[in-house]
């Protein structure tokens, strides 16, 4: 019974840990260009809780592009947009990427 105990405790020292290195490798996707990208498009479009994708479309796309999906997304009236600005901006980016490879 005591041993169970202690991997039990060992599990949630591991979770602790590994919870620690994710947020450190956050510390240093946002010291990068990409991750400074990511970080700037999720905060203008009020959607930080998924900047996981920010951050893979940083990767993946070229910065002007990037840009130009925000610029359009934010030209349009806020009434408009039916679910976010942030799901627009995926769907463009997914739509218009598709389109242009060297994106």
């Amino acid at each position: 019974m005591n041993k169970e105990n202690n991997v039990t405790n060992d599990n949630v020292q591991k979770e602790k840990n590994e919870n620690y290195k994710y947020e450190y490798d956050f510390e240093y996707v946002f010291s990068t260009r990409e991750g400074l990208l990511a970080k700037e498009l999720a905060e203008g479009l009020n959607d930080t809780k998924n900047i996981r994708y920010y951050i893979s479309a940083a990767m993946k796309h070229q910065e002007d592009f990037l840009w130009d999906i925000y610029a359009r997304v934010m030209e349009i009236p806020l009434h408009k947009v039916r679910k976010s600005r942030g799901a627009l901006f995926a769907y463009l980016v997914k739509k218009h990427g598709k389109d242009n490879p060297g994106n």
